[in-house]
């Protein structure tokens, strides 16, 4: 039976890069998101679409619904995000509550979901950041909402792992997509942010689909509760006055 991934936020760079790369491998994809189904998958026959908030419980029960049509529910990958920038005393409650609830509370239901519906072995995986590790001016809402997701990875490692349920995130570094086109398309501006990758290069949303496809298939089948970099080296350099 064909395995099935759940992938929500499939509308967006990263996701919709994880949603064709999962169907080029052999799965078959639910893709969840407010928007419609993006031109870039269009040519993925193995990627049903499901238009809904995160938030919403019937977005769940929609996609699982729909998972079960096409297979056998074994993954899930969350790329949901929303951001409030700002320094810390201007944030106010209903800014961090909006923030958790997208990144965080919304991966713990999705993720419950999946481990009950899944039948044998799963894996799941979540789209965290660099900001989860590190911290820059006017970030610390959504810094504190990807730190969050280390937790939930080590949580569901080890309540899932005897069911078979592997639980893991990737945190990529900066990856130049449409939403910040503004800070790639200038060359003076990429130079500055190239300047913080050892590789030379940025990250493509296609290398951290790659390194999700990893950890939800059979290869990884030994790797649960990590948060793995996917950054080009940023987060192994030290600052430039050390």
């Amino acid at each position: 039976m064909r395995s099935v991934a759940l992938v929500t936020g499939a509308g967006g760079g990263i996701g919709s890069a994880v949603a064709s790369t999962l169907a080029a491998r052999g799965w078959a994809v639910v893709g969840v998101d407010l928007v419609e189904r993006p031109a870039c998958l269009d040519a993925a026959d193995a990627v049903e679409w499901v238009v809904g908030d995160v938030r919403d419980e019937t977005s769940v029960i929609r996609a699982v619904e729909s998972a079960a049509g096409l297979g056998r529910l074994s993954g899930l990958v969350t790329a949901t995000l929303t951001e409030h920038r700002g320094a810390l005393e201007s944030l106010d409650r209903r800014a961090l509550a909006e923030v958790y609830d997208v990144q965080v509370a919304a991966a713990w239901a999705w993720s419950t979901a999946v481990a009950a519906a899944a039948s044998g072995d799963g894996s799941i995986v979540h789209i965290s950041s660099v900001h989860a590790r590190r911290a820059a001016p006017g970030m610390a809402a959504y810094a504190m909402g990807k730190a969050a997701l280390d937790a939930l990875v080590r949580a569901g490692a080890v309540e899932w792992g005897p069911q078979g349920m592997r639980c893991n995130a990737v945190l990529p570094g900066f990856v130049p997509v449409q939403r910040n086109k503004e800070r790639w398309s200038d060359p003076s501006a990429a130079e500055s942010l190239l300047a913080e990758h050892p590789l030379g290069r940025f990250v493509t949303a296609e290398d951290v689909a790659q390194v999700v496809a990893f950890l939800l298939g059979p290869y990884a089948r030994g790797v649960t509760g990590v948060s793995l970099p996917v950054d080009g080296g940023m987060l192994a350099t030290l600052p430039r006055w050390a």
